[in-house]
């Protein structure tokens, strides 16, 4: 099972209740959106994509199980694409 954490190079400016990233290499800030917000918040510690999933599925019970699972694979997967977030095994 592969866990993510926050990329430590990360820079992170919070503006009131929006949160913003800045990419190590690029230098591109990124807004966070509702779900990559929460995403941001629980991967300050290793969570697989499966536990963020449960995570998205316990706080949004009323909410479609595979949609939840859907939308919280793929803002990981951009998150990783962006280098935000990198493998927990990872410095």
């Amino acid at each position: 099972m592969n866990s993510f954490k926050r990329n430590p190079e990360v820079s992170q400016t919070a503006l009131g209740e929006e949160t913003f990233l800045v990419a190590p290499d690029s230098g591109e800030v990124y807004y966070l959106d509702a779900v990559t917000s929460g995403l941001w918040r629980l991967l300050a510690e290793p969570q697989s994509i499966s536990e963020c999933q449960a995570a998205y599925r316990d706080a949004f019970p009323d909410q479609p199980a595979e949609r939840i699972d859907r939308d919280v694979a793929a803002a990981i997967a951009t998150l990783l694409e962006r280098k935000l977030i990198v493998p927990a095994g990872q410095q």
